[in-house]
C-alpha cells in the first residue's frame, strides 16, 4: 500500500494528542492535581522510616544509649537501601538518632526549587546543593509528651521504574506510528474505490457502484455515492432517451409540414391559391400535435429527472376508481362499453394524489381505447394490510411475452394505426407506480389483456 497523505494526516493528529496528553499532564503535576512518582517515592519511604521507629519506641519512657545504638542501626540501613542520610530530632532540634556521623549534612545555602505538604502533614523539598538535587523529607511522629522528627534526605534522581515508564511510552507511540499503516487500510480502501468511481463518472461512465461493506460514516458516504451516480446515471439516459424520442417523433410530423409548406410555395409561385387554407390547417394540427407530444415527453422525462414527490395524500382506492371511470365515462358511453368494477374493502393508501390519479387515468384511457365497441372492461380492487392490488381487464388478441415487455417502453405501441396515442400513456403509469415502491405489469388473461397494478401498504 502507498503511504499517502491520509497516513501523515493520521499520524500528526495522533502526535500532537500524545503531546497534548502530556502537557496536560504536567499541568496537573504541577498544579498539584496529581502527584507525580518521586513525591510518591519519598512519601512511602519516609512513612516507612515513621513506623519502624515507632514500633521501636513503643511502651518507652526515654532513649536509652543501647535503644539509640538499635536506632542508629535501623537508621543505617535505610540510608543505605535509599541511599541517602536519615537522622532523627528532638523538638530544640537536637540529633537523637542518625545513620552517619557529624554534623547534620543540610547547608543553610541550599535552593529549594519544589515544595509539596502531603496528606500526612508531612513536608517534601526538592533541593539544589553543589549543583546536585537532593530530595529532602521532614515527618513528625509522637513520643511521650514531645514529637520527634524523621529527617530523610537522598540525592534525586529518575528511578528505574519511571526511565522504564518512559521508554514504553516512546515505544508504544512508535508501535503506534507503525500500526496506523495497516490500520488506515480500511478507511483509505474505500476512500480509493469512492475516488476511482467518481473518475469513471466524470468520464462518462455511470455504471460503477461502491459495495457498502464497511461500517459507520464510510457506509453512508458509499450509498449516498451509489445513490449519487444512480441518479447521475438516470437524468443522462433520461436526456439521451428524450433527445432519441424527440428526433424521432417529431420526423413525422416536421415531414408532413414540410410537405404542405411545399405545397403551399408551388401554388402561391403558380399564382392558384384555392385549397390553401386546408393546407395550413394540416400545418397547424401538426404544430399542435408537436406541442402537445413535447409537452408529455418532457414531463416522462421529469419523472427521471427528479426525486420521488412527496406521500403525503391519504386516500381511498375505491373512490379514486370510481372518479377514475366517472372521468371516461363520455368515451365510454361513445363506445358502448360496459366497465364492470368488482369492489372489496381495502385500507387508506398514502400516496401522490395527483401522480396516482394520472396513472389510473392512463391505464383506463388505454383500455378503453384498444377495446372493441359493445365489450366488457373489467375492474377489480382488493387490499389487506400489506398491499393493494389494481388489475385492469379488456378484450384483446393475446401478446407475446416480448410485446408485454416492450409495451412500458415510450413510443411502442400495439400497431393500430387507426389508434391515437403516441406510446406514452404507460410509460407515465409504470413510472409513477414505481415512485410509490409498486409494480406495474401486462398479462395475458382468459378474456383478454391484463394490467395488473400492485402497491405496497
Amino acid at each position: 500500500m502507498k503511504i499517502g497523505g491520509l497516513y501523515f494526516r493520521m499520524l500528526v493528529v495522533f502526535v500532537v494528542v500524545q503531546l497534548v496528553a502530556m502537557l496536560t499532564m504536567f499541568t496537573l503535576v504541577k498544579l498539584g492535581r496529581i502527584r507525580p512518582p518521586f513525591v510518591r517515592h519519598a512519601e512511602e519511604r519516609t512513612a516507612s522510616i515513621k513506623r519502624v521507629v515507632q514500633h521501636e519506641l513503643a511502651g518507652l519512657d526515654a532513649i536509652s544509649p543501647e535503644k539509640k545504638k538499635q536506632l542508629d542501626s535501623i537508621l543505617n540501613a535505610f540510608a543505605s537501601a535509599f541511599q541517602g542520610q536519615v537522622w532523627i530530632t528532638a523538638n530544640d532540634g537536637s540529633v537523637i538518632s542518625s545513620s552517619f556521623t557529624g554534623d547534620i549534612p543540610l547547608w543553610e545555602n541550599e535552593t529549594i526549587h519544589f515544595k509539596q505538604t502531603t496528606p500526612n502533614g508531612d513536608s517534601l523539598y526538592l533541593l539544589e546543593r553543589q549543583r546536585h538535587k537532593n530530595m529532602y523529607m521532614v515527618g513528625s511522629i509522637p513520643f511521650q509528651n514531645e514529637k520527634l522528627t524523621v529527617h530523610l534526605l537522598h540525592q534525586w534522581k529518575k528511578r528505574q521504574e519511571e526511565v522504564w515508564f518512559m521508554e514504553g511510552l516512546l515505544l508504544m507511540s512508535v508501535i503506534a506510528a507503525l500500526l496506523l499503516i495497516p490500520l488506515s487500510r480500511p478507511i483509505s480502501r474505500p476512500l480509493k474505490e469512492l475516488t476511482d468511481s467518481a473518475r469513471q463518472v466524470g468520464r462518462g461512465d455511470f455504471t460503477p457502484r461502491v459495495k457498502s461493506k464497511w461500517s459507520g460514516e464510510i457506509s453512508v458516504l458509499a450509498k449516498a455515492f451509489n445513490h449519487m451516480a444512480e441518479s447521475v446515471e438516470r437524468m443522462v439516459r433520461g436526456g439521451q432517451e428524450l433527445t432519441a424520442n424527440l428526433s424521432h417523433e417529431l420526423r413525422s410530423p416536421l415531414a408532413r409540414i414540410r410537405i404542405s409548406q411545399q405545397i403551399i410555395q408551388e401554388r402561391i409561385e403558380s399564382g392558384r391559391t384555392e385549397g390553401i387554407q386546408k393546407h395550413v390547417n394540416k400545418m397547424e394540427t401538426e404544430i399542435v400535435h408537436m406541442d402537445e407530444l413535447i409537452d408529455k415527453i418532457l414531463k416522462l422525462s421529469k419523472l427521471d429527472l427528479q426525486e420521488a414527490p412527496l406521500r403525503d395524500d391519504v386516500i381511498n382506492i375505491a373512490d379514486m376508481l370510481d372518479t377514475t371511470v366517472s372521468r371516461h365515462q363520455p368515451l365510454v358511453d361513445e363506445k358502448s362499453i360496459l366497465v364492470a368494477y368488482e369492489k372489496s374493502h381495502a385500507p387508506a393508501y398514502r400516496c401522490n394524489r395527483d401522480n396516482l390519479q394520472l396513472a389510473l387515468n392512463n391505464v383506463l384511457a388505454n383500455a378503453i381505447k384498444y377495446s372493441p365497441d359493445n365489450s366488457t372492461i373489467t375492474i377489480s380492487s382488493t387490499g389487506d394490510t400489506t398491499a393493494i392490488t389494481i388489475t385492469v381487464i379488456n378484450p384483446y388478441p393475446p401478446l407475446s411475452q416480448k410485446e408485454l415487455e416492450t409495451i412500458f417502453i415510450p413510443f411502442k405501441r400495439l400497431g393500430y394505426d387507426d389508434v391515437e396515442g403516441n406510446g406514452l400513456g404507460l410509460a407515465f403509469a409504470k413510472k409513477i407506480i414505481e415512485e410509490h415502491g409498486g409494480i406495474m405489469e401486462a398479462s395475458n388473461a382468459p378474456n383478454g389483456f391484463c394490467m395488473t397494478l400492485y402497491l405496497p401498504v
